[in-house]
């Protein structure tokens, strides 16, 4: 698989003089997006002032638009993960229908498991292969909390750091990435970039679905014009139903690389967690000395030691008790170290 990454990304590279992480995220849902929205771009194309002899003209025009939708597309990248999660944008009964499916799958494939564990070991090995798609509870049991497949395997993946080393993953994940090599880190993000990129595409799929279908109700029922494609309501409902069947094979085809990047995760916080093992250690006083070197270099104050009044630096006695300053002055002037108590 790692082979296949680098080979796909050294192709996007030669041909496109693009990186795979680029492709994948911006130059083929532009792609994509330009074929859902084709007429309305053929009309923006042919309007645009140019002369006629010079075709580049109308290739550069496209490619702009490819990239500008595309780059637009990427920055909705999180709302699109929180989407198909069933973070967002789920009325709470379709949620909840949802959920029962995925539950009622985890049974059926827990049942199937048990039947073959004696029998047919590789057929059992399969089936939790996709059981462990799904987070586990309390018992250590795969269960369905979320209404998709692709939600599933985001929460079984961003649960293990806190089941095996009690690490909140949202908190250290960004800390621990930050500790991965360069190189390690292009290459981890070439293989999550097909993942983004597939995901990506069945989203703007089912999005020209909707648009497509709407156009040709409203055209049928005499209540808009229809332009995709223009005057053929009929073709344009056909098209909207091939825009669908692109919506789940998207989806159906990013599966199992997500699958992939959930192991990778993983692996991370295995392999690198040490790197942030300082986070763990603090030192005595260093909440109070960080509080005090901020209120120094920022507002120029020091705290009375006393009474706890933050003072001007350059006073010699505190404003409300009248405690002496200059032996904290005179600390912070010979060692360099604010005092803490």
């Amino acid at each position: 698989m790692e082979g296949g990454f680098e080979a796909a990304n050294g192709v996007a590279e030669k041909v496109l003089g693009v990186k795979l992480p680029v492709f994948m995220r911006v130059i083929l849902p532009g792609l994509w997006v330009t074929g859902v929205l084709y007429p309305f771009i053929a009309w923006i194309l042919g309007h645009l002032p140019w002369d006629s002899n010079h075709s580049w003209q109308r290739i550069a025009a496209y490619a702009a638009l490819v990239l500008i939708l595309g780059a637009l597309i990427s920055t909705t990248n999180s709302e699109i993960y929180k989407i198909y999660e069933g973070r967002v944008g789920w009325p709470d009964c379709l949620f909840e229908w949802a959920r029962q499916r995925q539950r009622k799958r985890v049974i059926r494939l827990r049942k199937a498991a048990k039947s073959k564990k004696s029998s047919n070991q590789s057929r059992y090995d399969e089936i939790w292969s996709q059981l462990r798609d799904y987070p586990v509870n309390d018992r250590g049991d795969p269960e369905a909390t979320h209404p998709t497949r692709i939600g599933n395997i985001l929460a079984g993946y961003e649960q293990y750091p806190n089941t095996r080393y009690g690490m909140d993953s949202v908190f250290y994940w960004p800390r621990i990435w930050l500790q991965v090599e360069r190189d390690r880190k292009e290459e981890i993000d070439s293989q999550w970039s097909v993942a983004d990129g597939f995901l990506t595409l069945s989203a703007i799929s089912f999005a020209g679905s909707g648009l497509w279908m709407v156009q040709a109700l409203l055209a049928w029922m005499n209540l808009g014009r229809c332009w995709l494609p223009v005057g053929a309501p009929g073709l344009t409902m056909l098209g909207g139903a091939g825009w669908l069947f692109f919506g789940w094979f998207w989806y159906w085809l990013s599966l199992p690389f997500h699958r992939d990047n959930a192991e990778v995760f993983k692996s991370i916080f295995d392999i690198y967690r040490e790197k942030v093992w300082s986070l763990t250690s603090l030192r005595p006083h260093e909440v109070e000395m960080w509080k005090a070197t901020w209120a120094y270099f920022q507002y120029l104050v020091l705290k009375c030691p006393n009474c706890e009044t933050w003072n001007d630096a350059r006073r010699d006695k505190c404003k409300k008790c009248d405690f002496e300053l200059q032996d904290i002055t005179k600390k912070l002037r010979d060692s360099g170290v604010f005092p803490t108590g």
